[in-house]
């Protein structure tokens, strides 16, 4: 049986895919819905997680302190994070103590931002810690993307590249 797809791609390489192959990949899933398929199975993941309510509340953190002052010291300081979490932590991410990954959504002991006086972080000017994120220095976030979120990215990445690519893998006779 021959393939509709107009591309081939081996499932390991050591070597980087061609430009004109990865053009021609983005390009056809650009055209059909997999570049928001693929974003929104991860803007979902990483919602469900708290780790875009860490990510906020980290940044904003930076910025209140006075720590970053542009948005490229912004950058510079998130990427670090992502790429190596808070310090003491190693390995991949799970769901912490100090998460708001962790919390009951909507009980008042643990509040969900919904909540009325302290619970929704407006405690003396909204410098509070109360908002469940637990989070009193930047020091205390760690914002390696969850393990769920990786997983449920790659199976969805390599769905969508199956519908516009074949992938052949090695010793595999199909």
């Amino acid at each position: 049986m021959s393939s509709t797809k107009p591309l081939t791609l081996p499932s390991t390489t050591s070597a980087p895919i061609p430009s004109d192959t990865r053009n021609n990949i983005y390009s056809a899933l650009l055209s059909g819905t997999g570049i928001r398929t693929i974003e929104a199975t991860l803007e979902h993941e990483l919602q469900a997680s708290g780790w875009i309510a860490d990510l906020k509340a980290y940044m904003t953190s930076l910025l209140r302190s006075g720590e970053c002052t542009t948005v490229a010291e912004l950058n510079d300081r998130v990427l670090e994070r992502v790429r190596t979490g808070a310090p003491g932590t190693t390995g991949a991410r799970s769901a912490s103590p100090n998460s708001s990954r962790d919390r009951d959504e909507g009980t008042p002991e643990k509040g969900n931002g919904n909540m009325n006086g302290n619970m929704n972080g407006n405690a003396v000017n909204g410098h509070g810690t109360s908002n469940g994120n637990a989070h009193a220095d930047p020091a205390d976030f760690d914002l390696r993307i969850p393990e769920r979120a990786v997983r449920e990215g790659v199976r969805v990445v390599r769905r969508e590249l199956e519908k516009v690519c074949e992938i052949t893998v090695e010793g595999d006779d199909k």
